[in-house]
């Protein structure tokens, strides 16, 4: 009984086997096409999933999309067969948007992009401590013209040309930025008692 189930093992791996390579000499990978990189390489995304022609077409499957599924800069992978030979990574990046010193950018979502500084058109951000994502993004956005964006545990600063804002929370800057406040030459600090303006 033993001998009958290894022997039926054995051929199946014999069929798996030359079904393989028959789908190498029928049904090899003879197009790889990436589409939607912006500052990706196409090299390294194919080295990343192991994909290139001469590749059996027929077992090409989702499952090499799993290194880049990892990758933050990748917000959306996909795996298309458009026709017999031919195979479509569909790939759409995040963007970079606030710079941050160490070289990494932000994305909109909050994502951390490694090297994406020098494409993130948003303030530059400064600061010391824990990096408050989601408030920095939502000052960016409540301050499209800011040059900068600088926290510590003391607070929050947002240079724009000629002034400077503060306020101990970010909140106090998205309610002065909602309120429509104007903003003036000199420093502007906010507080919840209210706010005193420097030169």
């Amino acid at each position: 009984m033993k001998g009958a189930g290894l022997l039926k093992v054995l051929l199946a791996l014999l069929l798996l086997a030359t079904l393989y390579v028959g789908s190498l000499v029928l049904f090899p990978v003879e197009e790889v096409e990436v589409v939607g990189l912006k500052h990706l390489q196409k090299e390294a995304i194919l080295a990343r999933v192991g994909l290139y022609p001469g590749e059996a077409w027929l077992w090409v499957g989702p499952s090499r999309l799993s290194p880049l599924r990892q990758d933050p800069w990748l917000e959306e992978v996909r795996l298309e067969k458009p026709r017999p030979g031919a195979v479509r990574l569909v790939l759409k990046e995040r963007e970079p948007f606030l710079p941050l010193p160490d070289g990494s950018a932000l994305a909109k979502d909050g994502t951390l992009l490694p090297g994406g500084a020098p494409w993130a058109p948003g303030p530059r951000v400064e600061g010391r401590g824990p990096l408050p994502k989601a408030d920095l993004l939502a000052l960016a956005q409540a301050f499209p013209k800011a040059k900068r964006l600088r926290y510590t545990p003391a607070g929050y600063w947002v240079e724009v040309e000629g002034g400077v804002l503060f306020a101990p929370k970010a909140r106090l800057l998205l309610e002065y930025a909602q309120a429509g406040s104007p903003l003036r030459e000199g420093r502007i600090y906010l507080y919840s008692w209210g706010v005193s303006v420097g030169p």
